[in-house]
């Protein structure tokens, strides 16, 4: 099963036309006044992968990104955050108690994912710069990220083909952008310990011009709650 994510968008030219989404109930980083010039910025999306923690709150240094609860499989789209090294917390909604802190510098005019990840007692959070070409008619451009903590190593195929069109990926693993033709995929997981397919997606639609990542989300495990069990999630980046 493929769960889209649908995030608003508006576009902001800075050399490269970079995705700048802005949800409601997202509090900005930086305070714009229309009487001051805007100060350079970085981009940053959250993705909340992990499948046992609670729903958060998440602070850069002492700003508050969230109003409302982020949950399991949302996203926080790209936002503008102050340059240099920044601290992020993530705390279960509305405590004082930190799950996780981790310190990631952000540089101007670049764009950035941060994906949690892990069971809640292993928490981490993964930084990654978001890079790719200027979409063009007829091919989507897509990664994928492994945020399983049970799956193992995994390949993903594309079941016409049956040839793996991603090898060896590890939890916490990510890939590049890469281009791909638009259309309809059927997507196959197959685990590298056993050879086995472990998760089908059928019909997943790449629409032309588009930017996603592709990420195996929740836990193999017999006794998981249905909507934390194995799965993928298509997340749209960008769209020209």
């Amino acid at each position: 099963m493929i769960t889209p994510i649908k995030i608003s968008q508006k576009l902001k030219s800075f050399g490269f036309m970079v995705l700048i989404a802005l949800s409601l109930g997202l509090t900005s980083c930086l305070n714009d006044n229309d009487s001051t010039p805007i100060p350079p910025a970085a981009f940053v999306s959250i993705y909340h992968g992990s499948p046992d923690a609670p729903s958060l709150d998440v602070f850069a240094n002492s700003n508050r990104v969230t109003n409302n609860p982020f949950r399991y499989s949302e996203t926080l789209p790209y936002n503008r955050y102050y340059l240099g090294e920044r601290t992020f917390k993530f705390s279960p909604y509305n405590s004082v108690t930190s799950l996780l802190e981790k310190k990631f510098t952000v540089e101007q005019d670049s764009v950035y994912s941060i994906f949690i990840a892990g069971n809640v007692d292993d928490l981490d959070a993964i930084f990654v710069t978001d890079s790719w070409d200027t979409p063009v008619n007829g091919e989507a451009q897509m990664r994928f990220v492994h945020l399983s903590p049970d799956a193992g190593t995994v390949d993903i195929q594309v079941t016409e083909s049956g040839a793996p069109l991603i090898g060896d990926i590890d939890f916490k693993s990510y890939t590049d952008f890469e281009s791909l033709d638009s259309g309809s995929y059927n997507f196959r997981i197959i685990s590298k310990t056993s050879g086995e397919t472990i998760l089908t997606a059928n019909n997943v639609e790449l629409r032309e011009n588009r930017v996603y990542t592709l990420v195996l989300r929740g836990l193999q495990q017999e006794d998981t709650e249905v909507d934390k069990r194995l799965n993928l999630q298509l997340v749209t980046n960008f769209i020209r």
